[in-house]
């Protein structure tokens, strides 16, 4: 794998309305998910060079983590968590993705392979070992949608900082004010407030769609800040996915067992943002 599969744009990378444009009519439609994603060769071409479409790759697992851990090594946990306070007003939702992706893999140390048994991912990640061709362009595309989706995906994670790391993340200090009344929103909800009904009480004043909204929960549960004090958490350690219990809705793991009650965690809090005043 070449070392330019997620860095084809320069340090400094900006964003491209034209080539945006190209990579969600790829993937949805007024109707939504389009059931067969297609780009025109010159559109492909246009966002391929723009750095928001990209040729099909084959990474390993063991590949992956040693390129995520490698990533990780080099960014400041509070730029990436700047740029997340920064999108909740500029939508640059591509940028809001990473704390996600970041929380989610802070404690992930460095492991090989390790079959589930029964199953084709690795029973410490849920990564997976495959020859297949890994799409690229669906992963970008939910993370300019929606702000991602599979942060915990060591593949996504690995695609998700790459990017962050070369973006253009100049920064706007009025910008905090938003998080600042997320997070008082959430320090003081009712205790038997769930993450459906947290969307609905920041609604009136984080700008987007609730999808967008929601996800931007689940960043905050994967870092740490919105953390069910029963469970393990990916603040304090790295729990594999058997450690954690499932649900049967479509809530990232820990945000989906987030209640009222458990507030928000000053610690992470101070980890991501020690110049926030809550």
């Amino acid at each position: 794998m070449s070392q330019s599969m997620f860095e084809s744009s320069p340090p400094g990378w900006m964003p491209d309305k034209k080539a945006e444009r190209i990579l969600f009519q790829t993937y949805w439609s007024p109707q939504g998910w389009r059931r067969q994603p297609a780009t025109l060769p010159e559109d492909f071409a246009y966002a391929r060079q723009a750095g928001y479409m990209f040729d099909p790759v084959r990474i390993s697992h063991d590949e992956t983590i040693a390129r995520l851990l490698d990533v990780r090594s080099r960014l400041d946990p509070c730029d990436v968590a700047a740029a997340f306070a920064d999108s909740l007003a500029t939508r640059r939702l591509d940028l809001r993705s990473a704390l996600g992706s970041y929380g989610a893999v802070l404690r992930l140390s460095e492991h090989g392979f390790a079959r589930e048994a029964g199953n084709a991912h690795c029973k410490i990640c849920k990564g997976y070992q495959t020859d297949k061709s890994e799409d690229l362009n669906i992963l970008n595309f939910e993370r300019f949608k929606w702000g991602g989706v599979r942060h915990s995906q060591p593949l996504y994670a690995l695609f998700d900082l790459s990017r962050f790391e070369i973006a253009d993340r100049r920064r706007n200090p009025q910008q905090s004010e938003l998080l600042v009344r997320i997070l008082d929103t959430a320090a003081n909800a009712p205790s038997d407030c769930r993450p459906n009904g947290l969307v609905k009480l920041i609604a009136p004043f984080v700008p987007g769609s609730d999808a967008q909204r929601r996800t931007m929960i689940d960043c905050l549960g994967y870092a740490g800040i919105l953390q069910p004090k029963p469970y393990p958490g990916f603040f304090d350690g790295y729990p594999t996915y058997r450690e954690y219990p499932g649900s049967k809705n479509d809530w990232a793991y820990p945000a989906v067992w987030w209640r009222g009650a458990d507030g928000i965690n000053l610690k992470a809090v101070s980890f991501y943002f020690p110049n926030l005043k809550v």
